[in-house]
């Protein structure tokens, strides 16, 4: 299939089913003024291990907003964002997941406004040849584990970083794919 077709057929499949989590208002868990939201342009649901091309996000929306309403921001609340952690976690029933991968990445995000990414990686496309997907690259196409010609992970991707005043934040959503032959 020809990667264009692919990422067609992805792209309609993850506006189909809605895949992305809801967004998670993390700013209990940061020193920062500000929290982080996060709005992802529907990416991809279902996955070809046989495509050999990494796993994106079309488009990436990051907005920063005060956590006291009303409070004047300045250019010491804008945010620097370096690490990204994807922590993989079955959803089918298997024990085995993808390993963790972590991507040194910077972005920067104005107080009070948005940053948006365009096809930004989230898993990278060397994991296919890794447990527990490489099961699906051999015959019979199937996991050991499930029996399923299909592996359904989680992928709780973590954002961190800084704002200019030095202030830790974070900013955390999740990603669930099938991954097939």
């Amino acid at each position: 299939m020809k990667p264009y077709r692919l990422a067609l057929i992805v792209l309609f499949v993850v506006a189909v089913t809605g895949l992305v989590g809801c967004s998670n208002n993390n700013s209990a868990k940061t020193e920062a003024d500000v929290y982080l939201s996060e709005a992802v342009q529907p990416g991809p649901a279902e996955v070809s291990v046989s495509s050999g091309a990494d796993v994106i996000i079309p488009t990436l929306t990051i907005s920063s907003h005060p956590k006291n309403a009303g409070a004047s921001l300045t250019q010491q609340e804008d945010v620097i964002l370096n690490q990204w952690v994807v922590t993989c976690t079955r959803t089918d029933g298997g024990t085995v997941a993808s390993p963790q991968w972590t991507n040194f990445y910077q972005v920067y995000v104005p107080a009070g406004g948005s940053t948006s990414l365009s096809n930004y990686r989230i898993f990278p496309s060397e994991y296919f040849l890794q447990p527990p997907l490489n099961q699906l690259l051999v015959s019979p196409f199937l996991d050991a584990e499930t029996n399923n010609p299909f592996i359904r992970q989680r992928l709780h991707i973590a954002i961190y970083g800084k704002e200019v005043s030095g202030k830790n934040i974070s900013l955390e959503f999740d990603v669930n794919l099938k991954f097939m032959f």
